[in-house]
């Protein structure tokens, strides 16, 4: 008897990057398995294995869990058709029906798709399982990629165009002529890239002259801002007991500077996210979740609220009113910010309040705990960080800190 049943791995080696697993159909048939693979990802915890579906607290569950029925339906067909005609339907005969129809699917749309073409196709059904944010990223790129061509008088981008004369020439634009900065330009070749590896992963792309280790992603280091301890106590005295508004803003964003949590997941948090003196948040962008003591300042704020905190306001908002906050709170150290705009290099200069905003209190999250000598590993844990280079972009410490940290690990040893 022939059985049909949708799994997933769950092993960390067959996890992706952002802890998603494929979607396999498992086909069994006297003893002997063919597994199919859907081309979906999901979360774990998004699974029921029970009704074989993506659960209905996943964005976008109904389209997904239609695209898997009618998959299994497809595999289905196969071994109804073998019936049909008397053929025993053997894991082995029905991968072969598989693999064929595949393979045909591949060569007649390989021979139709540009770049371009692609590109449009790729965003969409990106859509389906990428957050918002990076479907931004992707609009954003070829945004400007319009507006190169328009520059350039060319009506189309082929494969094979994406080369180091290319590269150069999108540099000059980008940087010189629209006076983008070495890190934004960085971004836009790291989607591109995206793309063209995308494009030969499903057959599209047959230039690989982009992976010229020349055509490299910019990336420089910044300089962010992070508050510390005095400065959020300064912060938290502030009397805004006639401003609704701004008390709520400016707990949201202490609550975000001990908890290490995105704007998006701070502002979410209510009475079921709290139990036993932790907070539980499934994070939006990875779809994980992290586990967080509750510091004594966040209990605090917390129990001012009744433990249901307020419903926040948008990311442009809160940003605007953070300056305010933190000019109330006389945040006037002068800050100079450099950036690199091809071989030129900029200096500007700013009073701390007027660089604050909501990813600022993941940075002091990170940084006050790595000053205190908290493990890096452990805080990448409540981060979500998995790149120790990347969680380290967080960490906002001088070197006299640094220094001063040495010097007080030496006197508690000697």
């Amino acid at each position: 008897m022939a059985t049909l049943k949708f799994i997933i791995r769950k092993n960390k080696a067959s996890l992706n990057k952002d802890g998603s697993s494929l979607i396999f159909l498992r086909y069994t048939h006297r003893g002997k398995t063919s597994y199919f693979s859907t081309g979906k990802s999901v979360i774990p915890e998004d699974w029921n294995q029970t009704s074989q579906q993506i659960k209905r607290s996943y964005k976008g569950h109904s389209s997904s869990n239609m695209f898997l029925s009618k998959f299994r339906q497809r595999i289905e067909e196969y071994v109804n058709k073998a019936l049909y005609e008397g053929i025993e339907p053997t894991s082995d005969y029905i991968r072969s029906k598989y693999d064929s129809k595949k393979s045909k699917r591949q060569q007649d749309s390989t021979k139709q798709l540009s770049f371009e073409e692609f590109s449009d196709k790729f965003i969409e059904e990106s859509k389906k399982t990428k957050k918002a944010p990076t479907i931004k990223s992707y609009d954003d790129f070829m945004r400007i990629l319009k507006m190169y061509k328009k520059s350039r008088k060319r009506r189309k981008l082929i494969w094979s165009d994406f080369d180091m004369e290319f590269y150069y020439d999108f540099m000059e634009f980008y940087i010189e002529e629209r006076g983008a900065s070495n890190n934004t330009f960085g971004k836009m070749i790291k989607t591109l890239k995206t793309f063209l590896n995308a494009g030969v992963e499903q057959g599209y792309n047959k230039s690989l002259t982009f992976r010229d280790k020349r055509f490299k992603v910019y990336q420089e280091e910044v300089s962010n801002i992070y508050l510390n301890e005095d400065e959020l106590k300064r912060l938290l005295s502030i009397d805004y007991e006639n401003n609704l508004k701004r008390r709520t803003i400016r707990d949201l964003f202490v609550i975000g500077c001990y908890t290490g949590l995105r704007f998006g997941d701070f502002k979410q948090i209510n009475e079921k996210n709290i139990s036993n003196n932790r907070l539980r948040v499934k994070t939006q962008k990875t779809g994980k979740y992290v586990v967080i003591p509750l510091h004594p300042i966040v209990k605090d704020i917390i129990l001012q609220y009744n433990g249901a905190l307020p419903t926040s306001y948008c990311n442009s908002v809160v940003n605007a009113e953070l300056k305010h906050i933190g000019q109330d709170a006389g945040l006037d150290e002068i800050i100079v910010k450099v950036r690199t705009h091809g071989i030129n290099r900029k200096e500007k200069s700013f009073l701390k309040w007027e660089l604050l905003s909501t990813h600022c209190a993941r940075r002091s999250f990170a940084t006050n705990l790595f000053k205190q000598g908290f493990p890096a590993i452990s805080i990448m844990k409540i981060t979500g960080h998995k790149s120790e280079k990347t969680f380290m972009r967080y960490i906002k410490v001088t070197e006299d800190e640094i220094a001063n940290m040495l010097e007080d690990h030496w006197q508690t040893i000697s």
